[in-house]
């Protein structure tokens, strides 16, 4: 008996089986907690497809979120460095003009705005130079003594010229004389109170002799006793004690040897005192070559306990202090080539200039301290320019306003603007961030 086939392939008869049944395309997406997923695509007739994407698609979502926190991180780095480096630098060449100067000129203590006068501050340094001759033998002499007092007004605010030989009377009777004429300046006030003028002066003894050899003393003017005022208002008190009278027998040296060394004290005092002057003048003040009165006053030959004459010399030099911006305007507007305007200048080198004292030989006469004098020399102008109320003046305008405050300084010639970081179209608001660089070029001046 044939034994029967079952065809466990294929089903008998061409019946469909189960699996034969066309299943419509479908999809299903599963995800687990582990992030991974599987996506299952079935499609008639054709083999299963199975794409699986584990942990692929999560590595392309980190590296977008790197590459987006990377560029977030550049962005505020570049915010951060361009708030860091943010500012603004003004480069400015000041105008600047050669002046060939030759000035006759007038300089007075008066405050004033006037164009004629330049004014000063006088400067009075006093000192003393001594030497001690060798003795040639010994003669009679009679020698004055003397000494210096203070002379004070307390009459009036106006200054009062006492001439050569006024007298100085102690209570004693003692008389003193003045050699040469002084200015005694008025009374002024200080805190509400009144302030005596006063002035230094050496006095000699009326006649020679040790009686007047004195001590600190006290003394009045009896030329003003005729105006009662006047005669109590003017005084004058020691400074140093009287010495130096004698009549009796001294060392002697010739007048030749005396008079070469007084011309040497008096050259070396008269140094001495313009250097002390010159250290005593504050910053933005000047003192011209050659710009003070020298005078000094030969005391009385004296011995010394060693049996030498000593030779003394005592000198009052009076400078002339200007202002280095007074001088400098002075200068520009008494130059016709500069063309002043009026703005605030500078003067290169000033202590360069020559400075001639014209009135040396009467300066002191009259009670207005006038001194009259020529300038000549060359040098530079060069106007001078606010910093801070420029870099005011800036801060927080459009860079197309720049043009017009640069225009109201009358001391820049040329500017450069520079605005960091490029695309920033204002000045920063704070003066802190923007800096001025200053040039000094000179231009050339133009003849009218």
């Amino acid at each position: 008996m044939a034994k029967k086939m079952v065809n466990d392939v294929m089903p008998p008869g061409g019946r469909r089986s189960v699996r034969d049944i066309p299943v419509p395309p479908r999809s299903y997406r599963y995800s687990d907690d582990s992030r991974d997923e599987v996506e299952i695509e079935e499609e008639n007739n054709e083999p299963d497809v199975v794409r699986i994407s584990a942990r692929g698609g999560g590595r392309r979502r980190a590296r977008w979120v790197l590459w987006g926190i990377v560029c977030v991180a550049l962005v505020g780095l570049a915010v951060a460095v361009s708030i860091a480096v943010s500012g603004a630098t003004v480069t400015i060449t000041l105008k600047s003009v050669p002046a060939d100067i030759s000035i006759n000129g007038t300089a007075t203590t008066a405050t004033t705005t006037s164009e004629v006068y330049l004014p000063y501050i006088p400067l009075v340094v006093e000192g003393a130079e001594e030497v001690s001759l060798e003795s040639e033998g010994s003669k009679k002499v009679e020698r004055k003594a003397f000494g210096t007092i203070i002379v004070y007004n307390n009459f009036s605010t106006a200054s009062q010229r006492l001439i050569k030989n006024t007298r100085f009377e102690t209570q004693d009777g003692l008389i003193y004389r003045i050699q040469e004429s002084i200015i005694v300046p008025g009374k002024t006030t200080s805190s509400g109170k009144p302030l005596p003028g006063s002035i230094e002066a050496v006095v000699y003894a009326d006649r020679a002799g040790a009686e007047y050899n004195i001590g600190l003393s006290d003394f009045t003017v009896p030329g003003f006793k005729t105006s009662p005022e006047r005669y109590a208002g003017f005084y004058a008190r020691s400074k140093t004690v009287m010495t130096g009278g004698l009549v009796g027998t001294a060392p002697f040296v010739s007048p030749e040897k005396i008079s070469a060394a007084r011309t040497a004290l008096r050259k070396a005092l008269e140094e001495k005192l313009a250097n002390v002057a010159t250290e005593k003048i504050e910053s933005g003040s000047l003192m011209l070559s050659g710009g003070y009165t020298f005078k000094s006053v030969s005391e009385p030959e004296t011995e010394t306990a060693d049996k030498k004459v000593s030779v003394s010399e005592r000198g009052t030099l009076t400078a002339f202090v200007f202002k280095r911006d007074a001088l400098s305007s002075y200068i520009a507007r008494r130059t016709p080539a500069v063309r002043y305007d009026g703005a605030p200048v500078s003067f290169e080198n000033p202590k360069d200039l020559i400075f001639e004292f014209l009135n040396k030989a009467d300066f002191g006469k009259n009670a207005d301290d006038k001194v009259l004098f020529s300038l000549r020399g060359s040098g530079m102008i060069t106007w001078v320019l606010n910093e801070e109320r420029l870099k005011l003046d800036l801060a927080g305008k459009m860079k197309n306003e720049t043009v017009s405050v640069l225009a109201s300084y009358p001391a820049i010639e040329r500017s450069q603007v520079v605005i960091r970081p490029f695309w920033k179209k204002a000045f920063p608001d704070k003066i802190k961030k923007i800096s001025v660089v200053v040039k000094h070029t000179p231009s050339e001046a133009k003849n009218p």
